[in-house]
């Protein structure tokens, strides 16, 4: 993490997203004009603490030459804030390209686009043993030219060899695995397909299944209910 004075090296433009722990900008690298994301957290208020922090930047370090996922430039100290500059996607999220969408659902010729390039993001971050733990239609992005990358490694669990599996329960609800959602037994990278196949029951059908339940109940649910299946 840079102590470099990051207000000599990026500029700030409109807020993009903001959430309990800060907010995302889109940014300029004033060198080069290149528009940039800027992650940025504060500290006084996060949930994550400074190794939690730490954890994601290493992580995306690790991740550099992965397909598919968002390019990570560098992390920088600004006071009690943190800030996380990475590659930039004028198109937003799959979730805010289908509320734009008629119905709130994406055409399926689409979807299968979609779901192919977020397949490779996957294949290659787990050959590279790391588990992202929270596939959504709001963590996947697309770029101008169209390009989609997964996003958000907040929760995302490096496992140490092929064989490591994990037992904390992270993601969102509605989109976890049935396996995440009980202590025992423990977890592995095909919980991320599981949390694919209902980000496309999302995207067709507008959101994930069970979503008119408290996310809480969804957990009891999971482990004893089949999967779900689009009716058509």
């Amino acid at each position: 993490m840079s102590t470099t004075d990051v207000h000599q090296l990026y500029k700030r433009l409109e807020t993009v997203g903001k959430g309990a722990y800060g907010s995302v900008h889109k940014g300029v690298e004033l060198a080069t004009g290149n528009i940039v994301a800027l992650k940025i957290i504060n500290l006084d208020i996060a949930d994550d603490d400074v190794a939690d922090i730490q954890s994601e930047v290493a992580l995306l370090t690790h991740l550099r030459d992965a397909v598919n996922i968002t390019k990570y430039y560098g992390c920088y100290l600004d006071g009690p804030r943190v800030w996380i500059v990475m590659e930039y996607a004028s198109g937003g999220s799959v979730r805010t390209l289908m509320k734009a969408c008629k119905d709130g659902t994406i055409p399926e010729k689409y979807i299968v686009i979609i779901v192919r390039e977020v397949l490779l993001a996957l294949s290659s971050l787990h050959k590279a043993n790391v588990i992202h733990r929270d596939i959504k239609a709001a963590n996947i992005l697309i770029t101008a030219v169209g390009k989609v990358m997964l996003c958000d490694f907040g929760v995302s669990a490096l496992l140490m060899t092929t064989q490591s599996k994990r037992n904390t329960l992270v993601g969102t609800l509605y989109w976890m695995a049935p396996e995440v959602a009980q202590p025992v037994p423990a977890y592995d990278t095909k919980a991320d397909i599981w949390s694919l196949g209902i980000t496309v029951y999302e995207m067709v059908t507008g959101s994930p299944p069970y979503s008119n339940l408290d996310g809480l109940k969804v957990v009891q649910l999971l482990p004893k209910t089949k999967a779900p299946r689009l009716v058509e």
